[in-house]
């Protein structure tokens, strides 16, 4: 018996530089759907001025699909594409004629809309007004990755809730499965970019004048070398390079007792999410972040804590003298990091199919 096959339809996710761990959910949603997912991007031009000048042809060759990709939309109609951009970023103006025959969905995890804070500069009141219509009337459908997030949108423009949909971040499925280590009794694990703005020095700082706990960063970035000559000289501090396969990065954190993650807001950044909460929440390691957006959601008192900035070592003080108490958070860590599984997540994006 001959059965036709099935001809997939496409979603495209058009980033800046792409982001495709950000859209685990969404991949096992179109899994089950006949669907299937491309990312594409838009900052092409750059990328391939820099790959020039380090010879990268790979890159090179990924920027001509994405050329063809802005080429193809001039020429076609009703393509869906999820973009991500971020707030008030004037190259809007230069992506609306490319998208005013396609079907849009935005994609966001920026958390204030009243145009107080933001990470590009408002350049005029063009701009302004293109992203008032872009948000109210080009957008089929609105997906925040917090639910501050949404209600900022939802208060500061004309967009009603029924257009929008809170879509966590996901786990890889290398954390589905928990921690097979026993932990280590105060330890703490930081994994992520070793840069200014995660309170690099202040977690340094406080391990280096509490030697009797131990410390592992795992990462890189421009204060790396700092935390080198760290390790080199205190004991109780260790450090790794970052770990980029997720199999990997779930055996060497899995067991610790704690994750550290001190943000710190700049003029254009803070914490919206934190990946690496949730990952270590999927092996029972208990959470302790600085109450920016994205921790002050995802942690709860039941199985975390969070601390204003520069706290960070009060909090440690106090914590460390718990017990019991540490032990339930460790269990119900587990349990809540369950709600970030990719097939969980999944149902959050159905609004994509309608």
């Amino acid at each position: 018996m001959y059965v036709e096959k099935m001809i997939k339809k496409t979603i495209y996710i058009l980033h800046k530089n792409g982001a495709d761990s950000h859209y685990l959910g969404l991949m096992s949603l179109l899994d089950q759907e006949n669907y299937t997912i491309k990312f594409r991007e838009f900052s092409f031009f750059s990328m391939i001025f820099k790959s020039l000048i380090n010879f990268k042809l790979s890159i090179i060759k990924k920027q001509l699909l994405n050329i063809i990709f802005f080429l193809s939309l001039v020429i076609s109609k009703n393509k869906k594409i999820i973009l991500g951009i971020a707030p008030y970023d004037a190259k809007l103006c230069v992506l609306m004629p490319f998208l005013k025959n396609h079907i849009v969905y935005y994609h966001t995890s920026w958390s204030c809309w009243d145009k107080s804070f933001q990470p590009k500069k408002i350049k005029n009141q063009n701009v302004l007004k293109l992203w008032k219509f872009f948000l109210e009337k080009k957008t089929k459908h609105i997906f925040t990755v917090t639910k501050k997030s949404r209600d900022q949108i939802i208060n500061n423009y004309n967009v009603a809730l029924l257009k929008t949909s809170v879509v966590f971040h996901s786990l890889d499925v290398a954390f589905n499965l928990g921690p097979q280590k026993k932990k280590e009794k105060n330890s703490f694990i930081y994994f992520g970019r070793i840069i200014r703005e995660k309170g690099i020095d202040e977690i340094l700082k406080y391990f280096k004048a509490n030697n009797e706990l131990k410390i592992t960063f795992i990462g890189d970035g421009y204060l790396t070398e700092r935390v080198q000559e760290a390790a080199k000289n205190y004991l109780n501090i260790s450090y790794k390079p970052k770990i980029h396969n997720k199999i990997k990065l779930k055996k060497e954190i899995e067991s610790f007792q704690f994750l550290i993650l001190n943000s710190f807001k700049t003029k254009k950044w803070e914490e919206l999410f934190g990946m690496s909460i949730i990952e270590s929440m999927s092996q029972g390691i208990i959470p302790i972040a600085t109450n920016h957006t994205g921790p002050a959601e995802i942690i709860q008192e039941k199985f975390g804590y969070l601390f204003n900035e520069g706290n960070l070592c009060k909090k440690i003080d106090q914590i460390i003298k718990l017990k019991d108490i540490n032990e339930k958070m460790a269990i119900r860590n587990i349990e809540e990091a369950s709600i970030y599984r990719a097939e969980k997540i999944s149902e959050k994006w159905r609004a994509i199919l309608n």
